[in-house]
């Protein structure tokens, strides 16, 4: 049996939580935008910016640079394909390209602080 992922209202996020942590390593970890609420691509961090994350577990402050951010289609298998139109020409008539694509960053870590 799968359960549904609890799914969060922009309103119930704290106003600095930009992404959640989908894969990480010693040196770096791989963060997901979340999605806004309106038909606009999501918010990532700009290249070089420092970014932290919160370690559930041990409590501990995770500090790191930006290093990479890329927006892509949700499905691997096929890829975007360009149709030469503005932000408000897909709001209004390819509304789904919104759902169908995701912003990923990447950050290496710098250091943490034991803190939360």
């Amino acid at each position: 049996m799968r359960l549904p992922l609890p799914q969060f209202a922009a309103g119930d996020r704290a106003p600095n939580h930009i992404g959640e942590v989908i894969a990480n390593a010693t040196t770096h970890f791989v963060a997901q935008c979340l999605a806004p609420d309106t038909l606009d691509f999501p918010a990532a961090p700009a290249f070089g910016s420092w970014v932290r994350a919160q370690d559930e577990e041990s409590g501990h402050c995770i500090l790191g640079v930006v290093y990479h951010t890329a927006t892509s289609p949700i499905d691997s298998v096929h890829r975007a394909t360009a149709l030469g139109l503005s932000i408000d020409q897909l709001r209004e008539q390819q509304p789904q390209i919104f759902a169908m694509l995701k912003t990923e960053f990447e950050v290496a870590i710098a250091g943490y602080t034991p803190d939360k």
